[in-house]
């Protein structure tokens, strides 16, 4: 099997353990969706043979010479621009937009850049309108290169298709394939593309249907669109003994010849020997000239990048011939050539017009119309409610579930101190008050849930009687309530406490601090009932994933 880029997987997962031990004390520093997308793909050693973000003399190598410093064939400067860097030397944890901690970098080196001059040499433009340069130019202009210890994964879309570069390996290995054909697109599936594969999978033992599923333009087609048409497709039309279909969580730079450099290497870490490089490959508008991808890798030797790209004619349909075909197969005119693009699929999706047979399946364009005219709902709504003492895991593990479920759902999550900051405003923590607090959390989950929502209540809600009376309400209003009990000893809730509230609870400084001066009264039968100390976060997720899917909210 080919060898990993650099010849060795740089995977950067470490322990729940290990992670919180050293993020303790350090600084929260937020980061967007593209910067996640990098930490997993660090997380899995996708990215080798980087282990972080890049120091200014690697940053300045990738972009004058599409090289590390060792020479090693590097394109994407893949880098942490931060608005209040820390100094070199410092720690910080990276976290989601939702506020999960994702990663730790240690701070090695921070550099200014020139954003117009990274981009022209990227991008091949400085144009605003190129989504890759807005992205770059909205960035801070200080950049911050160190190595990243990721967090462990939490449950995303698609989950069990995201296979890593190990497991994809192994899977390559367990089928005895040494020659593995692998295709890379962020569009809808259409003629072409089935064409293509069907082409590299004459020459391979196998094929890699390898779609990207991180964050793209906000006009790309949703990847659950996409990877639902891939599905089918996979179930009709490829032979199952010689096709692997996996997830490929990157984000979209839009970068053209570059990103298709970046692309042939990454794949190579997955195990991929050959890969399928198309007409303007991780281009965007006119931005390429629709070859430019492939003569930029064929620059490149085969001991350089240890994989063979397999470049291809522009195809179109021809009606004469009824086939897909190229200049070098068609001797008939234009006029009975159909063009087939992603870019023109979506036109036809975003315009309602009809997509012709030609052009992609009817089974496949049906699907991408479900998705693109119509908006996402769950089969069914549900409350999940989320109970447990303070530090016990509500609102992570509710943020967590959030962002597995809301690629295919609606999904509120209805935070026990947000709502008491809003909704319960003016109450104080008497029985009644508190009873008052989660009757009126339950009845906004109950009309969330009525209409197709997955709501998420996170609250302590200490009292069985008044759980037990949202569960009737639930049931009387045709709403599925999963109750999901959350439990950690006293010293792994102490531990969790940066305010100190349990210790001036315990000291008596504190009244009505529930689990200490005041009751809680865990669970006799919820639905599931978690230890949250013993079990990691991604494993509890997945673990309340599975009790959804028990009731019909999930696959």
């Amino acid at each position: 099997m080919v060898d990993p880029h650099g010849g060795v997987l740089q995977e950067r997962l470490v322990s729940q353990q290990a992670f919180d031990e050293k993020a303790r004390g350090l600084a929260r520093v937020r980061v967007d969706a593209r910067v996640v997308n990098d930490l997993e793909l660090f997380a899995v050693g996708a990215l080798s043979p980087l282990t972080g973000f890049l120091d200014e003399e690697a940053w300045s190598s990738v972009v004058e010479r599409l090289r590390l410093p060792d020479g090693t064939v590097w394109p994407l400067p893949v880098t942490l621009a931060l608005e209040h860097p820390p100094r070199p030397g410092e720690a910080v944890v990276l976290t989601d937009e939702a506020g999960r901690e994702r990663a730790i970098v240690t701070i090695t080196s921070r550099f200014e850049r020139e954003p117009l001059h990274e981009a022209q040499q990227v991008y091949g433009t400085q144009d605003h309108a190129h989504p890759g340069v807005a992205a770059l130019l909205s960035a801070p202009r200080t950049l911050v290169g160190g190595p990243v210890e990721v967090a462990p994964l939490p449950p995303g879309p698609f989950e069990a298709f995201r296979l890593t570069p190990r497991a994809l390996r192994d899977e390559l290995a367990h089928r005895g394939w040494t020659t593995v054909a692998g295709f890379q697109t962020r569009n809808p599936i259409h003629r072409a593309h089935e064409a293509l594969t069907k082409v590299a999978l004459e020459v391979c033992d196998g094929l890699v249907l390898h779609p990207l599923v991180g964050e793209t333009k906000k006009d790309d087609v949703p990847a659950a669109a996409r990877f639902e048409s891939y599905q089918a497709l996979v179930r009709g039309y490829y032979p199952p003994s010689r096709t692997v279909l996996a997830a490929f969580p990157a984000a979209m730079r839009y970068a053209g010849p570059r990103e298709a450099l970046f692309h042939v290497l990454v794949r190579k870490n997955y195990g991929i020997t050959h890969l399928i490089i198309g007409r303007d490959h991780a281009g965007v508008g006119s931005y390429y000239p629709p070859l430019a991808a492939q003569q930029l890798v064929k620059r490149f030797t085969f001991a350089e990048l240890g994989v063979t790209p397999l470049t291809f004619d522009p195809t179109f349909y021809c009606r004469a011939c009824g086939a897909v075909a190229s200049e070098r197969t068609c001797p008939h005119p234009s006029s009975a050539h159909l063009a087939l693009s992603g870019t023109q699929l979506r036109e036809l999706l975003q315009t309602g017009r009809p997509i012709p047979p030609e052009v992609t399946r009817p089974e496949i364009a049906a699907i991408l119309r479900k998705h693109v005219n119509a908006p996402p709902a769950p089969q069914r709504g549900v409350l999940l409610w989320f109970t447990g003492l303070s530090g016990a895991g509500k609102s992570t593990l509710a943020k967590m579930v959030e962002a597995a479920l809301k690629t295919h759902h609606r999904v509120e999550v209805l935070d026990g101190d947000e709502i008491r900051a809003t909704l319960s405003k003016g109450l104080g923590f008497s029985r009644e008050d508190r009873d008052t607090n989660i009757r009126r959390i339950g009845m906004v989950g109950r009309l969330l849930a009525r209409n197709g929502v997955v709501a998420i209540g996170a609250a302590i809600s200490p009292y069985a009687a008044t759980r037990d009376e949202v569960r009737a309400a639930a049931a009387a209003d045709g709403v599925a309530f999963v109750e999901v009990h959350l439990h950690a000893p006293m010293e792994a809730l102490l531990a969790r406490d940066e305010k100190g509230l349990y210790r001036r609870a315990l000291a008596g400084e504190l009244a009505h601090f529930t689990g200490v001066s005041d009751p809680y009264e865990a669970p006799v039968s919820p639905e599931l009932s978690l230890d949250t100390a013993r079990d990691d976060a991604a494993t509890c997720a997945r673990r309340i994933l599975e009790v959804l899917a028990r009731f019909g909210v999930v696959p």
